[in-house]
């Protein structure tokens, strides 16, 4: 166990782990969904299963593999099957559909796609020419009666995937090669897709291995998207690593949080920012305490969530692009902080001239790693952007933090234009792309509202085409086709004009400040209801006459 604490550079590869806890641990249950479990044994069978499949469709070192899945145990599986093939894995948000889908594809250089059934039809909604540059799709589900666009070069069912005997499909690789491309959002611009390489993706999971003492006999239950770094990285690995079990359950119910977490035995579970104000808003019930659940992460501390439910919330503080930077080992503790420097990294807090602010001051959090590869490689297809993030030698979080005489910090807010909702980090660029869009739209403004149990609601405030009469349940209806629930906003408000800079750059922090006009329309307020969870997956790419 000391050694997971700080696991050697030269063992942070996954391909020799799996095999190593396939020894180790042979029949133990390693990972559950459902009905369905593997052992350690099975899961690296089948993991090098995939990865002969993949290297029989000419899947090479470091080509990309893209993943647009749900939940699911073929998720693990197509993920360390690239590991194995020493192939780049490329979690897609499942909901992705049209101009979202399409730039991930083509930024990544994905060569080939694994998707599940139920999201099959958001590739049509994927302009031709970007689909021609898949060399395979492979449909968890069958592809039996699905109608296949044209452009890959071959379709086939996942089971035809996975090639169960011939000789081991395992690449020699080292801690500096990439394990994945993770896309995280955009503030001014696109998504920026994370260069991630097997050094940092192992960091993040000791971390996590430390902050919550995880050993062998835990068991972790996840109802969190495995395509996020909080279900992947800081999970189904550190699971792996210490010879522990990971429950993985479809998505999150606040119902039936804590009858899964008992049903499964968990000791570990996982929670973002907002759920324990959710889970606190459910009636009591006999579920509360009757659970094994000794932790949750990642949350602030809130006495009377851990007074009701017995259980502990960690904190801790980091980024896709740096791993956790910022934690407390097991079982220490200062209440409402999110921890103390990791000792791999330099950590300061920084004014806006650069220099560093005294202890209690709010400052810019910024780190640089002491060792190599224990953070981002740079954002794929993006130069300026890396340079413009590690200015001054410093990686700039652009996240506000302040940070007490005993070296312990406590996060303040977010210093960009950064819309985070129910744990979703949301690009204001993307949603003003897709609304502007919109034939009767003639300039749009995506901002952050504070929402009532935390994080943020979407606010566009939207100028529109002169003459039009559009109403915001029209573009409701409209946009509803085209962009992901989770992204459509719950605040439409139309302007005559917005405040600007002299160069005619629209002010957005002024309209945060302003907060809601009077002519504002909320979304919940007026009774709107969604339609469906996910876009219309037949909906047309995107296009301003469309």
């Amino acid at each position: 166990m000391t050694e997971l604490y700080s696991l050697p550079l030269e063992k942070r590869v996954l391909g020799p782990m799996l095999a190593e806890r396939a020894r180790e641990h042979g029949d133990r249950v390693y990972l559950r969904f459902g009905d369905r479990s593997w052992t350690f044994r099975q899961i690296d069978q089948d993991a090098r299963a995939v990865a002969r499949g993949l290297k029989a469709l000419g899947v090479g070192k470091q080509a990309t593999v893209a993943l647009l899945l749900p939940n699911c145990p073929e998720f693990v599986l197509a993920w360390y099957g690239c590991c194995v093939a020493g192939a780049v894995f490329v979690p897609v948000n499942p909901t992705y559909t049209g101009p979202l889908l399409d730039y991930i594809f083509k930024d990544s250089g994905s060569r080939g796609v694994i998707v599940d059934r139920s999201l099959f039809g958001q590739l049509a909604t994927v302009p031709r020419e970007t689909l021609n540059q898949l060399e395979w799709v492979a449909v968890v589900g069958g592809i039996d009666g699905l109608q296949l666009p044209e452009g890959p070069n071959r379709y086939l069912s996942y089971d035809q995937l996975p090639v169960a005997q011939g000789e081991d499909p395992e690449v020699p690789c080292s801690f500096r090669d990439v394990q994945s491309i993770m896309y995280t959002s955009g503030t001014t611009g696109p998504s920026k897709g994370v260069i991630i390489p097997n050094g940092h993706f192992f960091a993040s999971a000791t971390t996590f291995v430390r902050a919550l003492g995880l050993t062998s006999d835990d068991i972790l239950f996840t109802p969190l998207p495995l395509f996020h770094g909080l279900a992947s990285r800081l999970g189904v690995l550190p699971a792996l690593m210490v010879g522990g079990e990971v429950v993985i359950a479809e998505k999150f119910s606040a119902g039936q949080f804590w009858r899964q977490a008992a049903a499964c035995g968990a000791t570990v579970g996982h929670t973002i920012f907002t759920l324990p104000t959710i889970l606190k808003a459910q009636p009591p019930s006999e579920w509360d305490k009757a659970h094994k659940m000794r932790a949750m992460y990642n949350a602030n501390y809130d006495p009377e969530f851990e007074s009701r439910f017995n259980v502990r919330l960690v904190e801790a503080y980091g980024l896709t692009e740096t791993g956790l930077t910022v934690y407390t080992p097991w079982p220490d503790r200062r209440d409402g902080s999110c921890g103390r420097a990791h000792e791999d990294f330099e950590i300061a807090l920084i004014g806006d001239d650069g220099l560093p602010v005294p202890d209690g001051e709010p400052g810019e959090l910024v780190a640089r790693p002491k060792r190599p590869s224990i953070m981002m490689d740079g954002y794929i297809n993006k130069p300026e952007e890396t340079l413009k993030s590690l200015r001054n030698l410093w990686f700039h979080t652009g996240d506000y933090a302040r940070r007490d005489a005993d070296g312990y910090f406590y996060f303040v807010g977010r210093k960009k234009e950064r819309i985070r909702r129910r744990g979703e980090n949301i690009s204001g660029f993307e949603v003003e792309r897709i609304v502007g869009m919109h034939p009767e739209v003639s300039e749009v403004a995506a901002v952050a509202h504070p929402a009532a149990v935390g994080e943020d609601d979407v606010r566009c405030v939207i100028i529109r085409s002169e003459g039009s009469s559009l109403t915001p349940a029209e573009l409701m209806d409209w946009l509803q086709t085209r962009m992901p629930r989770f992204m459509l906003p719950r605040y439409i408000e139309f302007v005559a004009d917005m405040p600007r800079t002299p160069s005619a750059k629209v002010e957005k922090y002024k309209l945060v400040e302003a907060g809601l006009g009077p002519t504002a329309w909320d979304r919940e307020a007026a009774g709107y209801r969604l339609e469906s969870a996910t876009p219309n997956t037949a909906a047309p790419a995107l296009s301003k006459a469309s």
